[in-house]
């Protein structure tokens, strides 16, 4: 009972395997008394014993017995095997059940011995067995036996115990892996700096390399890779991923879009491979001891793969390791399929803005020859119809150039070059002049339009931008206020801005459709009503934050619709 009681509290403290282990081995050859003992464990794949603690075998003892198959002729195998313990009081019992243990003890050991091996049972399953050895012969009383039933007993509750902590343990590490390994690949849609990331947060804790192949949009297979040794980060900077030269056992997820999971390789793994001789040449120089590669799927193909090795560590992956990568894998392959998409989306765009912009420009020269060929026209022509119709086409030539200038413009802000050049303008002033330049279209709309101002508004502002905003503002207000008066007031504030408000009592705005107005090609009303492109705010907007200043909207169906921009006086230096 003392010596119970003495390894249940060794027990109590014993968190890991290793640790149980060591205190069952000690306390029983320390209680009984033993002159040797050891406990194995069966290894993930339940087909192995690894021995785990010894104390007082010989290292050469040590070194026969570290691996046992369970299919070996030998006590402790036939232990777990039957689940029953295994006895053996004599040297001739040894040597008429066990001739080849017996031989290999002799190497080792001279004279009588006797041996007990039990198995240690845990939820009706044999986890491993505790082994005591004693350099004589003896006999085993049924309390003696008890006692061992009982301290087995012991040690197999304890065994699972620790089994279940570290099972817990790595949950919650391979748990936190994967939210560290996805957040690491939702930061960034550049493809290669995810994964280099990626296969930074995997090494040590899947493996002691990581290689992540991607075939890009051009069909090149791009190599990513970490190692915890300097040598083989060197060999996997130098390799690159080629298909199957030979049949063989596949390496790469991206050879067959399956995954090749081997946990135990050796030498031999290796020469059967079909990677080819370069491809045999880098796992010689890698000499992994466990591997597992799993493909980046999608429906069109395969996209890549993820490959984990151990080799200087000598651990060996599990199914659950299996798991997790194949995890890993999906969400790398759509943070991959993320960026391929942006990427696609980038170039579309540029491509849209270089066709804007060389449209823009081949558009305002016959449009300028035009312009230039009508007011001739308007100026010379005796008949009073053919000027009233030159008049009406110049118009028209007018409004087209601002729809040119727009789409200038939406091309040079999406390439960011919206460069202003500060002058001194007068705000006011410069009101008057867009006012002029729509009065034709005042008196077709019959529109009265009333400038409200203090007397001159001075800053520092890019006079063709802000007069491109205040454009913008008045054709709004004459195109959406049904002819009814429109308002421009301009005003001083405390703060030193100069504030225009455009005020109309036209249509409105419903509140569910203010939010994208000032987003490019962002539009109210039907395109078969009111014409344009949709761009007027999204122009003003990008002018007035780029002067520093801001604008806002309010509006209400039937009401009408008032915007507001508010510029600094003395805007910051761009």
């Amino acid at each position: 009972m003392q010596s119970l009681q003495a390894l249940t509290l060794a027990l109590s403290g014993a968190l890991t395997s290793q640790d149980v282990a060591r205190a069952v081995v000690e306390e029983a050859v320390r209680a009984l008394p033993a002159d040797a003992g050891a406990l194995f464990l069966l290894d993930a794949d339940g087909g192995t014993l690894e021995l785990v603690h010894t104390v007082r075998y010989l290292p050469a003892m040590e070194a026969a017995f570290a691996r046992v198959a369970l299919t070996a002729r030998v006590p402790v195998a036939d232990a777990v095997r039957t689940g029953t313990p295994v006895w053996l009081e004599s040297t001739a019992a040894f040597a008429r059940w066990y001739p080849e243990t017996e031989a290999t003890t002799r190497t080792a050991y001279t004279g009588a011995l006797s041996c007990v091996c039990l198995p240690l049972m845990a939820r009706r399953c044999v986890v491993g067995v505790l082994a005591l050895t004693w350099w004589n012969e003896r006999s085993f009383d049924d309390e003696e036996r008890a006692f061992l039933g009982m301290l087995a007993q012991q040690a197999a509750m304890a065994v699972e115990r620790a089994r279940l902590l570290a099972a817990e343990r790595r949950q919650a590490e391979r748990a936190e892996l994967l939210q560290s390994a996805t957040a690491t690949l939702a930061t960034s849609l550049d493809v290669g700096q995810s994964l280099r990331a990626v296969a930074l947060t995997l090494v040590p804790s899947l493996g002691d390399f990581c290689v992540i192949d991607v075939r890009g949009p051009d069909l090149e297979v791009r190599r990513t890779f970490h190692a915890l040794s300097p040598a083989s980060a060197a060999l996997l900077a130098a390799s690159h991923w080629h298909p199957p030269e030979a049949p063989g056992t596949p390496v790469w997820g991206l050879d067959t879009g399956q995954p090749a999971f081997h946990p135990r390789v050796d030498a031999a793994w290796v020469e059967s491979t079909a990677g080819g001789p370069s491809g045999r040449e880098l796992l010689r120089a890698l000499a992994p001891c466990s591997w597992l590669s799993v493909p980046l799927t999608t429906p069109e193909g395969v996209l890549g793969s993820l490959t984990l090795g151990y080799s200087l560590s000598g651990r060996h992956h599990s199914e659950e390791d299996l798991a997790l990568a194949t995890e890993l894998a999906r969400r790398a392959t759509a943070a991959v399929q993320n960026a391929h998409l942006f990427h696609q989306t980038q170039q579309a765009l540029q491509l849209r803005d270089d066709f804007l912009a060389i449209a823009s420009h081949e558009l305002n020269t016959p449009l300028t020859s035009l312009k230039l060929q009508l007011a001739r026209l308007q100026r010379g022509a005796a008949d009073e119809d053919v000027r009233t119709r030159a008049s009406a086409a110049v118009h028209q030539v007018d409004r087209l150039g601002r729809l040119v200038r727009e789409l200038l413009e939406v091309s040079r802000l999406s390439e960011g070059r919206l460069h202003l050049d500060p002058e001194p303008v007068d705000l006011v002033e410069l009101c008057r002049e867009v006012l002029g330049r729509f009065s034709d279209e005042m008196t077709r709309a019959g529109t009265a339009v009333h400038l409200t101002a203090p007397g001159a508004l001075a800053g520092r502002w890019d006079r063709a931008r802000v007069d491109g905003v205040v454009t913008h503002l008045v054709s709004n207000a004459l195109k959406y206020g049904q002819g009814q008066p429109v308002e421009l007031e301009v005003t001083g504030t405390p703060e030193d801005f100069a504030r225009l408000v455009v005020r109309d009592r036209g249509i409105g705005i419903p509140a569910e459709q203010q939010a994208h107005l000032f987003q490019r090609f962002g539009r109210a009303v039907p395109l078969r009503h009111y014409g344009g492109f949709g761009l007027g705010l999204w122009f003003s907007r990008q002018v007035v934050e780029a002067h520093g200043g801001h604008i806002h909207l309010e509006s209400a169906p039937g009401v009408g619709t008032t915007v507001t921009v508010e510029l600094p006086r003395t805007p910051a230096a761009t």
